[in-house]
């Protein structure tokens, strides 16, 4: 009973320790310039002045961009990702094995390593400084590949093979039985793709220079400046706005999230 008690009160210590970044995020937002960094719990100085000059400068059109792409880019690599890890773990060809190992292996390589020649290959291709050079490189990863590769592996045979008795071919069957089973490894994939892709900040920089395609980590990185004339209030309330999707997206699926985690406990 006592660790029990014990485990709940670090449960709790550590929940607030995650929360209290977020609030002052919340609450700083709303300060005046002079009290950003005053840890208080005041609310009579709150303004919305630091909104109304975020608004004034290219942040919406940021966020847009962000969503945009971070959608773009989640929908396309959970389809490919999906169809490839299915195809690695129940077709069998010459080579599935050497493919396989092929795509984990570029998990151990960094982004930074591969930086320069993939902007060469994207700008010999003329997608430089247009959506199509901010999406199409974030697509491939083979993170995701492996995930529903495994996931297929402990899938029931026995679904698939009631469908190929009613007629289904492997297409119909993938899309029709095994792709909409399959919400416990997309549900949080979707969350990992979307995230990384709105906190992508590198390769946005150096793969465009058009303003009117900045997405918000650029955009907030303009913002902040630099040397002593940076306005924090007005940071912040833009880094707030920035959240907001993300935190959006969470509580739309947290639902989702939980069944998934549930489910794959239980089998």
């Amino acid at each position: 009973m006592r660790q029990r008690w014990l485990l709940t009160v670090f449960v709790i210590f550590c929940g607030i320790l995650m929360v209290l970044p977020i609030y002052f995020l919340f609450v700083s937002a709303f300060k005046e310039p002079n009290d950003v960094f005053r840890l208080s719990i005041n609310f009579s100085h709150l303004t919305l002045d630091n909104f109304k000059a975020v608004l004034e400068t290219n942040i919406l059109r940021a966020i847009w961009n962000s969503f945009f792409v971070s959608s773009v880019v989640t929908i396309v690599a959970l389809l490919f990702h999906s169809m490839s890890g299915y195809a690695l773990a129940r077709l069998n060809f010459p080579g599935k094995n050497f493919i396989f190992g092929w795509m984990i292996s570029t998990l151990m390589v960094p982004f930074t390593v591969i930086m320069i020649p993939l902007y060469m290959v994207t700008k010999n291709f003329g997608m430089a400084n247009s959506y199509l050079g901010l999406i199409v490189p974030m697509i491939f990863n083979a993170y995701g590949i492996f995930l529903f590769r495994q996931f297929y592996n402990e899938f029931p045979k026995e679904l698939e093979e009631a469908a190929y008795m009613e007629g289904l071919s492997i297409a119909g069957t993938f899309f029709r039985i095994v792709l909409p089973l399959s919400k416990p490894m997309i549900i949080p994939l979707t969350i990992g793709f979307f995230t990384a892709n709105w906190n992508n900040y590198l390769w946005p920089l150096i793969i465009n220079q058009k303003e009117d395609l900045w997405v918000v980590q650029v955009a907030l990185a303009n913002i902040v400046g630099g040397g002593y004339e940076t306005s924090w209030s007005i940071v912040l309330a833009a880094a707030l706005l920035c959240a907001l999707p993300t935190f959006a997206l969470f509580f739309l699926v947290q639902r989702h999230l939980v069944e998934g985690v549930k489910m794959t406990g239980i089998k």
